[in-house]
């Protein structure tokens, strides 16, 4: 809000005061401003008017002159408080100077040089009030590098701040030991990020002290520690304290100490990190919880960029870290990581761990080292920084001492980023975002080493795997030679089963991880990072690219495969009707002479249930994303995921909430998503399949009624049949012929319904010889170039010759197979077989195809691989993967059960089309009357 009229804010910004000119008059706690009277300004305490007697009236700023006399003070009270009248100029006395208001001693290295007066004298130099030797300052140059700061846009600004203390705070720190100019030196180094490739006060820090902080004198602060020996003090195993998990031990929080100095180098107080260390004031942090071992915490806030100037002050931290070493109690000093720091250029501190300057103090905001000097700017600019750096990332990471016992770490590192603010952006309103995380880790490479060890070994069982897999589909193609398809096959072959590696080793580590994680009362293990979630991470994103590849190669082969529907119904005496149509074209030519023509509609029927099969599966994709999400969500789930030890179901929102590890989000999603499945699964497989309703069952069922075979080649020598001739001979009849039927088969009056005499098994995996599939090829090709029944555009069309060839093709291929199903061709034969049992596992035929086609029995609805249903595993683990990868991109369930539905409802219409288009175009079927 803006001050009343006649007001100002204070340099605190939260007080307002009368402008020059104005007194004071307060009512009751109301203040009021009342000017004052010509050739009058306002006395110091501001609660009277005053005549300028000691020098003249500014009219324009409403004060005195300054006094002529450089030793002289303006007042307009005596010490006894009494009033001089106005405003008064009064010279110093030898010995002092003014100061604030009144005259103050002079520094005693003025009074000792000069021999008792306030003066400095040739021989020496004042620098920040204090007289200097000039034979002590040779040995602290002044150039110009020692003011500059550099900033990482590029700007280099002639700091004032820099100017006016830094000579003065070397001699200072060097020649008298004075412990507030070393902390103050050691600030400056601190505030050009440690950098000393020029002469300035780092290099001057490491030139004087060295940069071995086991030597440094006992005056000088603690700032290096020695070059790429990061990995050394990172390691060491001096902290004895057992940390624990459990909130009731004393144990269960770190007792972080932090000393924080002014920029001046003075200690302004020591303290707890929950209490000190905070980027957002303003905010309730709810740090408490930073320093809680084993809970992940992460908060942030945006500040805006006029605050980072008028909010903040330049002040500087050193953390320790307290424990007990056989009783005694200790502190040990906790190492910083400048990520700003350069070497020659070079950001060392953001490359390999070898490289890293560790260093030990710290800054959050820096709006004094960026005052320019000499500055042209207006007055409103004077006093404000041309850049301002402020901390965007503090990270405090903790890692775990694995194998030396149960919750020893080993020291903790902060990290820091600091990024930068012009002044040009002072009255943008723009904010900025800073952060502040506490990390737990433990040794990656090791974890590393594991997990590569496991996808490698599981790797090559996966190609080994493939091998066979390919071998399997190479000899059921007919290939001979090794060609491009076959190495094309290979391949998809190795991305479904690479898919399935992956997935299945991360999704085991990351539980064995969430489990161990979440239940262990003595500390042995940490969640990963979200930098070493990364290797999580890639290998879940190219098991989902590897499985996509697989589902689609899986859809092109389902709609493009050969399938034949064998009508066993003989044609019986012609009725006495005549047939309206038949009568005058077909029976001319001589084709039905006294015979029935067989009906089209059984044939339709088992076209359309096929047609519904082809998408059929084991789960229900839309029921299983609801109650994923219903656990995941509203049950609370999704609450268990966070990288700290506790779990819940709910969340509070007075308590500080840790973020959720992707380690866990991971592993509990995939289990609940797995359970539900396996249920699903369970349910239709065990119970609804066997007690209420086989769709597969009920389809070889219906085509032993129908009277209709199909014939399925998946691959060019391979493939299955379903025998569904009918044990009576016919199929159509009436209702009650259907019904008496039934009633035979029930009670054994008839034969079976197998393939073989005495058999119920109407379910074969086939091999065929070339001359079978030649002889097939050849019948075919008649319809193979026509596209199937269409709506004629004219009853022209529907008598053209193409479609006489391809209901004379279908004719032909049907009288091919009923003659070679009843053994009548001398060339063409097959024998039953079993498979056997190693055949079965490795889905391998050892046994040759040489003049006979070969029938396996199989009672287990092995061709359900040409329907969804027979790759259930395969879609299942895909969507898993699908709803696994956009989740980790975006971190919301609720978007990757949306995005999982899209992607399995378009996969299965696209599967629904082209098995359509497939039945039409290869079993010549009309497909109006595909339902």
């Amino acid at each position: 809000m803006a001050c009343p009229i006649n007001q100002s804010a204070l340099d605190d910004n939260y007080t307002c005061t009368c402008l020059p000119g104005f007194k004071s008059i307060y009512e009751g706690y109301n203040l009021k401003c009342e000017a004052c009277p010509p050739l009058h300004v306002t006395s110091v305490d501001k609660r009277s008017c005053v005549p300028c007697s000691g020098s003249s009236l500014n009219d324009t700023s409403k004060t005195c002159l300054p006094c002529l006399g450089t030793s002289d003070i303006m007042v307009d009270k005596a010490l006894n408080g009494s009033s001089l009248g106005g405003m008064v100029c009064i010279e110093c006395a030898n010995g002092s100077v003014p100061g604030d208001g009144a005259c103050i001693p002079c520094h005693s290295s003025l009074y000792t040089a000069s021999g008792g007066s306030c003066s400095c004298p040739k021989t020496h130099e004042e620098l920040g009030g204090i007289c200097t030797p000039l034979s002590e300052l040779s040995k602290i140059p002044d150039k110009d590098s020692s003011y500059i700061v550099k900033f990482d846009n590029g700007k280099k600004v002639y700091s004032t701040f820099f100017m006016e203390n830094f000579r003065m705070a070397a001699h200072s720190c060097t020649f008298n030991q004075n412990k507030s100019a070393c902390q103050l030196l050691s600030n400056m180094c601190v505030l050009l990020h440690y950098e000393f490739d020029d002469f300035n006060a780092c290099q001057y820090y490491r030139e004087e002290f060295g940069d071995n902080f086991v030597t440094l004198p006992s005056h000088v602060p603690w700032l290096y520690y020695n070059e790429g020996e990061a990995n050394v003090y990172l390691s060491k195993t001096r902290l004895k304290t057992h940390y624990s998990f459990k909130k009731e031990s004393p144990n269960s929080k770190f007792n972080f100490t932090v000393a924080k100095y002014s920029a001046k180098g003075h200690l302004l107080k020591y303290g707890r990190l929950e209490t000190m260390l905070t980027l957002c004031p303003i905010i309730d942090y709810q740090l408490d919880a930073a320093v809680q071992f084993g809970t992940t915490f992460s908060q942030s806030c945006s500040i805006d960029v006029k605050d980072l100037w008028d909010r903040y002050d330049t002040e500087f931290y050193d953390v320790f870290l307290q424990y007990y070493d056989d009783e005694q109690h200790m502190i040990y000093a906790v190492p910083v990581l400048d990520r700003n720091y350069r070497e020659a250029g070079s950001l060392v501190n953001q490359q390999s761990h070898k490289k890293w300057q560790l260093t030990r103090r710290f800054f959050l905001f820096d709006n004094l080292s960026g005052r320019e000097s000499l500055s042209l700017n207006l007055n409103d600019k004077e006093k404000r920084a041309r850049v301002v750096r402020y901390a965007q990332s503090v990270e405090i990471i903790i890692q775990l001492r694995e194998g030396e016992g149960d919750g020893l770490i080993y020291p903790p590192l902060i990290k820091i980023t600091y990024a930068e603010v012009e002044d040009d952006y002072y009255e943008s309103g723009k904010r900025v975002e800073t952060s502040l995380k506490v990390l737990y880790t433990m040794n990656f490479s090791k974890i590393r080493e594991n997990l590569s060890i496991a996808v490698g070994v599981m790797s090559a069982l996966a190609t080994l795997w493939s091998f066979i897999g390919t071998w399997s589909w190479s000899r059921r193609c007919g290939k001979i030679v090794l060609d491009f398809p076959t190495i094309f096959h290979f391949f998809v072959i190795v991305c479904g089963n690479l898919a399935n590696v992956f997935f299945v080793v991360m999704f085991f580590a990351c539980l064995f991880w969430t489990i161990f994680f979440k239940r262990q009362d003595v500390v042995h293990l940490f969640l990963l990072t979200e930098n070493q979630e990364l290797l999580v991470k890639q290998y879940l994103t190219a098991a989902c690219f590897l499985k996509l590849i697989q589902i689609m190669y899986i859809v092109y082969v389902q709609v493009t495969l050969d399938i034949f529907i064998i009508d066993w119904e003989q044609p019986r005496a012609k009725n006495s009707v005549p047939h309206p149509q038949l009568s005058t074209s077909l029976e001319e030519e001589g084709k039905l002479k006294g015979e029935q023509p067989i009906s089209i509609w059984r044939m339709y029927f088992i076209a359309n249930e096929w047609n519904e099969l082809q998408t059929y599966r084991k789960t229900n994709v839309s029921f299983q994303l609801f109650l994923t999400l219903l656990c995941l969500k509203v049950i609370g789930f999704e609450n268990l995921a966070t990288a700290d030890p506790s779990a819940s179901f709910f969340v509070h929102d007075k308590d500080y909430n840790p973020p959720q590890s992707f380690v866990c989000r991971f592993a509990i999603s995939m289990s609940v998503y797995a359970i539900i499945a396996v249920i699903q699964w369970f349910f239709r497989v065990v119970f609804y399949e066997r007690y209420v309703e086989n769709k597969l069952q009920q389809f070889i069922d219906l085509c032993s009624i129908a009277n209709i075979s199909v014939f399925i080649l998946e691959h060019t020598m391979y493939g299955y049949y379903i025998h569904g001739r009918s044990a009576h001979g016919f199929a159509d009849v009436d209702m009650q012929s259907i019904y008496e039927q039934m009633k035979r088969e029930e009670e054994d009056l008839c034969g079976h319904r197998g393939l073989e005499p005495s058999s119920e098994c109407q379910i074969f995996e086939v091999a065929v010889t070339y001359k079978f599939r030649e002889q097939y090829d050849t019948i075919l090709q008649p319809v193979h170039k026509f596209t199937g029944i269409q709506r004629p555009a004219a009853r022209g069309r529907m008598a053209s010759l193409e479609m006489e060839q391809s209901f004379q093709a279908y004719e032909t291929m049907r009288r091919f197979f009923g003659m070679f199903l009843q053994h009548a061709l001398k060339d063409l034969d097959y024998i039953v077989k079993e498979k056997l049992f190693l055949e079965s596992v490795l889905d391998l035929e050892f046994q040759e195809v040489d003049d006979r086609c070969l029938f396996f029995r199989d009672n287990n609805h092995t061709f359900d691989h040409v329907l969804f249903y027979g790759h259930e595993l395969s879609f299942l683990l895909c969507e898993m993967l699908l709803f696994t990868f956009v989740d980790l991109t975006s971190y919301d369930f609720v978007l990757a059960a949306v995005i999982t539905f899209i992607f399995s409802y378009l996969l299965k219409k696209i599967r629904y089309t082209g098995g359509r288009k497939n039945v039409v175009h290869k079993t010549l079927v009309d497909q109006r009357f595909l339902m």
